[in-house]
């Protein structure tokens, strides 16, 4: 129990709820008056400042779209097949990508040329695991023509 003492007075401390003479209790930095037991100091952490960010891109370079070229199976191929005959080979050089639709085989088929194309003829860098239909699309993404984009 707390009794009279000349020239203080009881408070209530705000983290504990106890109550104790205000000499002594303190205030701690976020204005809380609390018993001397349950003061704090303020973080270190809260000093800390930071640094400014440059994000700005250093070299900035205009967009570039990107198109993948796309030609057809000129003559069909069969299972295992090492070459294919295309409607155009405008472009291909020896180790291009070539992505081969294929009949029954649910996808395309991710090759090489390898060599240079004879005539309409590619020489393919592995076989073919599913024939290809007359028609069906190839898929050149080497031979990229792009347009810039300008402002």
């Amino acid at each position: 129990m707390l009794v009279y003492r000349k020239g203080d007075f009881k408070v209530i401390c705000d983290l504990s709820g106890e109550t104790h003479w205000r000499s002594e209790c303190r205030f701690t930095w976020d204005n809380l008056l609390v018993y001397k037991d349950y003061w704090y100091p303020r973080e270190a952490q809260d000093f800390i400042r930071a640094v400014a960010d440059d994000q700005r891109v250093s070299d900035p370079r205009p967009d570039i779209i990107t198109t993948q070229g796309e030609t057809t199976v000129k003559v069909a191929a069969a299972r295992n097949a090492t070459t294919i005959d295309l409607g155009s080979v405008t472009g291909i050089g020896d180790n291009d990508s070539l992505g081969i639709t294929l009949d029954g085989y649910g996808g395309i088929h991710w090759t090489f040329s390898d060599g240079t194309p004879v005539g309409d003829t590619v020489t393919l860098g592995s076989y073919l695991p599913a024939a290809a239909a007359a028609g069906n699309v190839v898929y050149l993404p080497s031979i990229n023509p792009f347009t810039w984009i300008t402002p």
